[in-house]
């Protein structure tokens, strides 16, 4: 057996070397296809797993499961995106983007990582940047992804700050922070190489090959711009890309302020929290700063896992805002009964903080707002298009649970079949499908016009295509989402972006 597999090389190398470019790329998202298609069901299962009743030696078999899944997949990724590097297939697809937006994407994305991990992770872009430049979203998104991930990874506790900032040079700087470990400053120089490690011991633990980082620098380079470190041991790390990109346009944010009232903020949360707090007010004209000593708050912001005497105390006195994890939805109520008038949901978001410090410091009644709702209106219907059984079970068990009626399709001809004879709230469009694939269903679904054709359509793909992004929107899906998708994730798509009975929630 070993000979003739050692006989064999020689024509694998040959014919792998003979492969055409366009064939290359094709092969490359096949195998990513055929790859991750499989994780996604592996990891999927275990998330619906940990939603049922487990011992704590099944948890901890689940979890087991879950992290080499997740391992697995990250590996994956960086191996196939290294190698199109390798190959010089880096294509640039620049169009106006916003960089607020940009990083909130990635905390968003990241949150339930560093959740699951005890630690916060949040955006905070700096007051006042200019809302669009020109640029490659998408890679830039790329490496953002690749730093915050590296910084989960390697911090124990506490928390990651992305921000985002125009330079007195013109040049717009991303920062990724985290308050780990630390590097020596010895081992700086070599981590943005291939395979390259801090020491020889991470690789006993669970570090990767080294690729995230190497991957990063090549498409920062390819972008004309540059990534470094700042870092010492027991302080933490922090990755800076600068690049030199053009404002698509002068005027600055179009946020409105909410109100230009002097406010004294009693903030208590972690450090990434904190600061996303004070950039989103700043942001918004309001006027806030620490209380001095003794000095009375207008409003009070604390983090969920403070202690119920030391909220409830707070709430009594001045009116509070908590800070929870998309998983401590449920205890809402407990926190209102302790006194506090609103809260936050991790990973935080700009506008969110704004308005709702605004209404708590006015003291006016607090209205829930569209993220709270954890179930469909009634009459919801969602539908699955996926040829493969297990991500339709996956997803379908995930919507069923937030109060969705589901339907499944395993072609993009049925579902274009299914959408003619049943109205549908949302639709999930694999990408890749027999007989019609996901963005040709999505173009005759667009065609049919009326309420039918504006239904939102999320394409979901285990696809590594740079310009799957551009074919998306031409095809007009309304947003691409990769797999794997947990059903936390999967349930909170579909909410904010259901409709019910064809008009927009």
């Amino acid at each position: 057996m070993s000979s003739q597999s050692a006989s064999d090389k020689p024509e694998l190398i040959a014919t792998e070397q003979t492969l055409e470019p366009d064939t290359s790329q094709r092969f490359t998202a096949s195998v990513s296809h055929e790859i991750r298609t499989p994780l996604n069901g592996i990891l999927g299962m275990v998330s619906l797993l940990k939603e049922t009743e487990l011992s704590l030696v099944q948890k901890e078999y689940v979890e087991a499961i879950g992290k080499s899944g997740s391992r697995l997949l990250d590996l994956l990724n960086n191996v196939l995106d290294y190698s199109r590097l390798e190959a010089g297939d880096i294509p640039l697809d620049i169009a106006a983007f916003d960089p607020s937006e940009l990083i909130q994407d990635v905390v968003e994305l990241l949150a339930p990582r560093a959740h699951a991990a005890n630690l916060d992770i949040a955006a905070a872009p700096s007051p006042g940047m200019p809302a669009s430049f020109l640029g490659d979203a998408g890679r830039i998104r790329q490496i953002l992804f690749n730093l915050a991930g590296n910084a989960i990874k390697f911090t124990q506790a506490g928390g990651i700050l992305v921000t985002a900032r125009l330079a007195t040079s013109g040049e717009l700087v991303f920062a990724v922070r985290d308050t780990g470990a630390g590097i020596p400053k010895k081992d700086q120089e070599k981590i943005f190489s291939a395979y390259g490690q801090v020491s020889a011991s991470d690789a006993g633990k669970d570090s990767g090959v080294g690729l995230g980082l190497a991957i990063a620098q090549r498409l920062a380079l390819a972008m004309k711009g540059r990534l470094h470190i700042s870092s010492e041991l027991g302080s933490g790390a922090g990755f800076f890309l600068t690049l030199p990109l053009e404002v698509s346009e002068s005027k600055k944010s179009t946020k409105k302020a909410i109100s230009k009232t002097q406010l004294c903020v009693d903030l208590r949360a972690s450090c990434a929290s904190q600061i996303a707090v004070m950039s989103a007010l700043a942001d918004s004209d309001l006027i806030c700063r620490l209380p001095a000593h003794k000095e009375k708050p207008d409003v009070a912001i604390l983090d969920g896992s403070h202690s119920p005497a030391d909220i409830k105390k707070t709430a009594k006195k001045t009116p509070t805002l908590v800070i929870l994890r998309p998983e401590d939805r449920a205890q809402i109520p407990k926190f209102r009964e302790m006194g506090c008038v609103g809260y936050l949901i991790r990973p935080l978001r700009g506008s969110s903080i704004a308005e709702r410090v605004a209404i708590a410091a006015r003291g006016e009644e607090f209205k829930e707002s569209q993220e709270s709702i954890e179930t469909a209106l009634p009459g919801s219907r969602a539908l699955i298009a996926d040829d493969n059984p297990v991500n339709s079970l996956l997803a379908k068990r995930a919507l069923t649970t937030a109060g969705f009626a589901v339907d499944t399709a395993g072609t993009g001809a049925e579902a274009l079949e299914a959408v003619q004879n049943t109205p549908y709230s949302i639709i999930f469009m694999d990408v890749r499908m027999p007989v019609m694939d996901g963005l040709e269903a999505t173009r005759r679904i667009r065609a049919l016009g009326g309420v039918t054709g504006k239904v939102p359509i999320i394409a979901v793909t285990a696809d590594v295509d740079p310009e799957l992004e551009t074919k998306a929107e031409k095809a007009g899906v309304s947003l691409i989402a990769a797999k794997p998708i947990d059903p936390q994730r999967l349930r909170e798509l579909a909410l904010s972006w259901a409709v019910s009975g064809g008009m927009q929630v």
